[in-house]
């Protein structure tokens, strides 16, 4: 017990190990630190690659029309459900997602805790065939295949 004692009385004079916070400024993260994500929807492509590689699903998009020829893409982050594995900013080959050092995400309203962004696009064209279409289509190529096979069995 008597050895505990004196190391207790040699630390009530030594320096903290801590730093003061929050009474100062914000101590830097960690080199390569993964923290609270950034999204620029100016460099997105909407290629939905972020969403699939999503293992807990923390991202949304929605797509809203605004007129017969232009949508509205907005993708939302949920910083509550993300596991914060960088996985989504490996995978977008545009780097309009990128991992922070913000660590600081203390909050009540639930709100601070979604990262969104939205950016308007050119609603895509039309398929030029139906599926009905594309059905006969394949058959037809099967078919003539098949008969291509067939015939080059006789030959032999």
């Amino acid at each position: 017990m008597l050895p505990y004692f004196g190391e207790a009385i040699r630390n009530l004079f030594k320096k903290p190990a801590t730093e003061r916070f929050p009474g100062s400024a914000a101590p830097k993260a960690a080199e390569c630190y993964r923290g609270r994500l950034s999204y620029d929807p100016t460099k997105c492509v909407n290629c939905g690659m972020c969403i699939r590689v999503c293992a807990p699903q923390c991202m949304t998009r929605t797509i809203r029309e605004i007129d017969g020829e232009t949508q509205e893409i907005t993708f939302t982050f949920d910083m509550t459900s993300c596991t914060f594995c960088g996985m989504c900013a490996d995978f977008c080959s545009q780097h309009s997602i990128v991992m922070t050092d913000d660590y600081m995400m203390v909050s009540s309203d639930p709100k601070d805790f979604l990262v969104t962004g939205s950016f308007q696009k050119k609603k895509p064209a039309a398929p030029k065939f139906t599926p009905e279409q594309l059905a006969a289509m394949k058959a037809a190529a099967e078919a003539k295949k098949k008969a291509a096979a067939e015939k080059q069995e006789e030959k032999v």
